[in-house]
């Protein structure tokens, strides 16, 4: 009996000592870079909850918003209250980013044995999470959004399939909908096809289908533009702006990220059997009518509803199968050591993931086949193989270092301005194999040694806790000077429009607590109101000169003392902050000096050389405007 006890605590030991190990690789691979991308449309959706009378004649919000369809803004703007946005968004992406682990563990937990089950969970977070898109999306992404709350509800809704319990997986979805619908729609495209497989009364469920088709016809609520088309001007905003939606505008690396899952899905579907298996084929199924619905309706036919939908993010919950399914094919192969294979199978998604061309397919039909060219003989030929699978291998992860140590020196070697260690470990070889090597070292450790490996854990832990912040000075300068609408000694009326200019909406929006006259991010609701996508067109074309003469202010081809006398011409600042039928902006932040009068400045320091690394003015429109009245027109970049 004290030999089981002894037994079980080791067992546990090793259960922490793995939990923590994994927690570890998330926090050192997955870092929070501040209140940006996407959780900047929160951080407007929760302020808008909070001040409607400020934030109401936004762009973003003036012609309705997204927030409608989700209780997070609701929940964000109660916990505005209470937390400044730079704790509340620091600590809420770490806790939604440890839910999301936690519950992907407990997914593969219920879907594949023991062994293959932690690897699929260190390839679910230490893999490349892109999807869609691949340079705006991931899942389990490390800001704060409801997208990783959906989709950790979404894995506990499979946990509850498998476990039997329907309504505890349909409560999970429909939470999971609450917090973000168009993930947990995506979820149920590949939920319904495994319970059909499990059962195929499950099909009923199409019956659906004609109560929303009569409300469509009725043009009831959203459905009503479930066949509805978006006009051509219409359109061609949408593709300007949110190209996302449109299978047509995407990318050959995000295609060939999406035909590289589709194999994965498709060989593990056959080679890993069982519940996963299944759920395989399941997210096989859902991948296809998702890429599929979403071509023929929204590329094809513009139908304003289904562009909403955006049926395509299909793509999070077959990505997060087919992650954890290359780790558990990993293991498989490790397990038998066919080591050629295996440096195969590292070398085919090295090629997936990172170069241009479709080079890796031949050597994936290759993996496919293995077992029949090489079972069981060839060891000269597979040895062979081997050495030039290592090679290439090897040549991907020099080449990788070398660009990473170029822009390290560009950044003077400063960890604050480029995490070079975060960087490394973007490399999948990196991310995946040192996990794979800790684990293979305790495996053939003696239980002394396992102790000394186990103690290392904290140590680094701290490091990767520490490091976990990679939140730029610039970005620290913005979060924290939040709500000081007075950071330029100038007065700003509560309804004031600020134009700043670099595309930075989270600038008005967090530091001065103002509406933001126009930048490209506002526009992100536009499949969901054609009127922004108007409105949005007449804002772009009055700030256009003075955004497209910034730009050239800050070509960093042109010299460096050219760049130093450079400004804005008095043209396009007439043309920003000219009276007419529509509200132009009331202040303009520039980053560099111009020749009118500045209301007030504002200097970022930089928190080594304790300079100024940039310094933005602002300018008050009616200002501009009464210096402008009758002087001659100067040519953009005169000095």
């Amino acid at each position: 009996m004290e030999f089981f006890d002894i037994q079980r605590k080791r067992n546990v030991a090793a259960a922490i000592a793995a939990a923590v190990f994994g927690v570890t690789m998330f926090l050192l691979t997955r870092r929070y870079s501040g209140i940006n991308h996407d959780s900047v449309l929160y951080l407007g959706q929760g302020l808008m909850q909070r001040w409607p009378e400020i934030f109401g004649n936004d762009l973003f919000f003036a012609h309705g918003s997204q927030d409608r369809y989700s209780i997070f803004p609701w929940l964000l703007g109660k916990a505005l209250a209470w937390v400044d946005p730079p704790a509340l968004f620091l600590w809420g992406t770490l806790a939604s980013s440890l839910l999301f682990a936690a519950a992907s563990w407990l997914c593969l937990r219920f879907l594949l044995p023991p062994g293959q089950r932690y690897w699929a969970w260190l390839g679910v977070l230490c893999l490349p999470s892109f999807y869609g898109m691949t340079s705006l999306f991931s899942y389990g992404e490390q800001f704060l959004t409801p997208r990783p709350i959906a989709e950790s509800l979404a894995l506990l809704c499979i946990v509850q399939l498998l476990r039997r319990r329907w309504t505890g997986a349909a409560a999970c979805l429909l939470l999971a909908g609450a917090f973000h619908p168009l993930q947990a729609l995506a979820t149920f495209l590949i939920v319904w096809p495994w319970s059909v497989m499990q059962d195929r009364r499950w099909l009923h469920l199409a019956w659906l289908a004609i109560p929303l088709l009569a409300l469509a016809v009725l043009g009831i609520g959203p459905f009503g533009d479930m066949f509805r088309q978006a006009d051509p001007e219409w359109v061609a905003r949408l593709r300007g702006n949110t190209p996302q939606l449109f299978l047509t505008e995407w990318g050959a690396s995000d295609f060939r990220m999406l035909a590289f899952d589709a194999l994965l899905l498709g060989y593990a579907s056959i080679a890993l059997r069982g519940p996963f298996g299944r759920w395989c084929v399941a997210a096989l199924v859902g991948l296809a009518i998702g890429t599929v619905a979403s071509l023929v309706l929204v590329d094809g036919l513009n139908l304003v509803l289904p562009a909403g939908l955006q049926l395509w993010r299909v793509h999070w919950l077959a990505h997060w199968f087919a992650m954890a399914a290359y780790a558990a094919l990993l293991f498989d192969i490790m397990i038998v050591r066919d080591w050629s294979r295996a440096l195969l199978l590292v070398l085919v998604a090295l090629l997936a993931w990172g170069t241009p061309g479709w080079t890796w397919t031949m050597l994936a039909l290759l993996y496919g086949a293995w077992p029949r060219i090489f079972s069981p003989g060839h060891p000269r030929l597979k040895l062979l193989l081997a050495w030039l699978f290592g090679l290439g291998i090897a040549i991907l992860a020099v080449s990788h270092a070398m660009t990473e140590l170029t822009w390290f020196k560009l950044a003077h070697y400063r960890l604050d301005l480029y995490a070079i260690d975060r960087r490394l470990l973007a490399f999948p070889l990196f991310a995946l194999g040192l996990p794979l090597l800790a684990i293979f070292a305790w495996q053939r450790s003696p239980p002394a040694r396992r102790m000394l490996l186990a103690s290392a854990l904290l140590p680094l832990l701290s490091v990767a806790a520490t490091r976990w912040d990679a939140r730029s000075p610039y970005n620290h300068a913005f979060e924290q000077n939040a709500f000081n609408p007075d950071i330029f000694q100038t007065p700003i009326p509560a309804d004031a429009q600020v134009f700043w200019d670099g595309e930075m909406t989270v600038a008005p929006w967090l530091v001065l607590g103002r509406a933001s006259y126009y930048s490209g991010a506002q526009l992100a609701g536009v499949a969901f109101s054609r009127d922004t996508a108007i409105d949005g067109l007449v804002r772009a074309n009055r700030m256009m000169p003075l955004m497209l003469e910034s730009r050239g202010c800050q070509d960093r081809s042109r010299p460096y003392e050219e760049r130093m006398r450079c400004h804005i011409s008095d043209s396009a600042m007439e043309k920003a902050c000219e009276p007419g039928p529509k509200q132009g902006p009331d202040f303009l932040v520039l980053s560099y000096p111009q020749p009118h009068r500045a209301a007030g400045s504002w200097a970022i320091m930089d928190p080594v050389e304790q300079e100024p690394a940039i310094t933005f003015r602002l300018y008050r429109c009616i200002d501009v405007m009464q210096e402008l009245s009758g002087k001659p027109q100067a040519a953009a970049g005169d000095g």
